[in-house]
């Protein structure tokens, strides 16, 4: 009886655990949920983001994001996130893929919902057809995130947008 009365704490305990204990990308309810950075309803799965941050050991918390120049920034607010996992939509499949693997294209033509004219892709070629049609540029993870840190990929952000607005 004591076995079968701690063994049910340990399970109940388990299941109070903040976090999960697998990385996978986020679930959105587009529509309904708002991003993590602006507040805003995520509306566009083209242009959704996500990363996945270790909160202890084997545990993990997602965040979710309207915009990838909003998952960025978001980022470079929250240090303390440990991130683990970034994640993005490939733009034609709207499929999640691993942000660090995917291609990039950055266009002051691309509107995206917070202004940071970034799409992501699965492949270089798509990548490359978008950009040529756009008339932009296509980058690594690495350079995206070179080009985020020397402000140099637009985004007006809320803040901007509501100045824009007055």
């Amino acid at each position: 009886m004591l076995r079968s009365l701690f063994l049910l704490l340990v399970v109940f305990l388990g299941g109070c655990a903040q976090g999960v204990g697998e990385l996978k990308p986020p679930d959105i309810r587009y529509g309904e949920d708002v991003c993590a950075e602006c507040n805003m309803i995520i509306s566009d799965p083209r242009y959704a983001s996500g990363y996945a941050y270790e909160i202890s050991p084997g545990r993990y918390e997602s965040v979710i994001f309207d915009d990838i120049g909003d998952m960025l920034r978001h980022a470079d607010k929250h240090p303390d996130h440990k991130v683990v996992a970034w994640y993005v939509h490939d733009f034609g499949s709207q499929e999640w893929l691993d942000a660090t693997k995917a291609s990039f294209v950055h266009s002051a033509t691309l509107q995206t919902p917070m202004a940071f004219g970034v799409a992501a892709h699965a492949t270089a070629d798509a990548a490359n057809k978008q950009a040529q049609e756009m008339s932009g540029e296509v980058m690594d993870w690495n350079v995206l995130m070179t080009r985020f840190r020397a402000g140099e990929l637009g985004g007006a952000g809320h803040e901007g947008m509501m100045k824009n607005m007055n």
